[in-house]
């Protein structure tokens, strides 16, 4: 069984025909031929498969970036990952400056991380676009704020704050994801 969760590009080419070609979609993911925008991403459970796929095409790219994350996908991890394939439709200048365009690794990244640190219990967080290309997470409790910053694979930090008590993290992921997930715990209630 197959599910949309963008069905973004169609310029009625190769990629079109490339995404619908593959047997794991189903007519309900097929993606609107009327939609113009330069992303296509698909969610799908293959038949027998212990993990499902996202598959995100961009307009002029050779193939599609196919990744496999196992597991239970909560709303918000879908909610999340429709918002971080939005942002590869923004163009240079994204920010009526010298913004870069959203690198396609850093959208993956993004989309990695959710899957490993979002619960059914986690909320959403808001995705924003960074100007040199990456991405951020954050989340904005009552008194916990927590910012993830995806600059490139390689280059993932974040800063945690407990408002009511100042207590803060700051500081490369890598090494401290277990540190992470307890600063989401304080805002998923789990």
């Amino acid at each position: 069984m197959a599910s949309a969760l963008m069905s973004h590009e169609t310029g009625y080419g190769l990629a079109e025909t490339a995404i619908r070609s593959q047997s794991w979609l189903t007519a309900s993911s097929q993606p609107d031929v009327l939609a113009r925008h330069a992303v296509m991403a698909a969610i799908a459970e293959q038949p027998g498969a212990p993990e499902r796929r996202i598959v995100i095409r961009k307009r002029g790219s050779f193939g599609p970036t196919d990744l496999s994350v196992s597991g239970f996908w909560p709303v918000s991890f879908l909610k999340s990952a429709g918002a971080v394939v939005d942002l590869l439709n923004l163009p240079a200048g994204w920010n009526s400056y010298s913004a870069k365009p959203i690198a396609l690794q850093n959208a993956v990244q993004a989309i990695r991380l959710l899957s490993v640190f979002v619960t059914p219990n986690t909320p959403a967080p808001a995705v924003v676009p960074r100007v040199r290309g990456g991405i951020q997470l954050e989340w904005h409790a009552e008194t916990v704020d927590i910012e993830v910053y995806i600059d490139s694979p390689g280059n993932i930090s974040f800063f945690a704050e407990k408002l009511d008590t100042g207590e803060t993290f700051d500081g490369p992921l890598a090494g401290h994801e277990a540190v992470l997930k307890t600063w989401l715990k304080n805002i998923s209630g789990k």
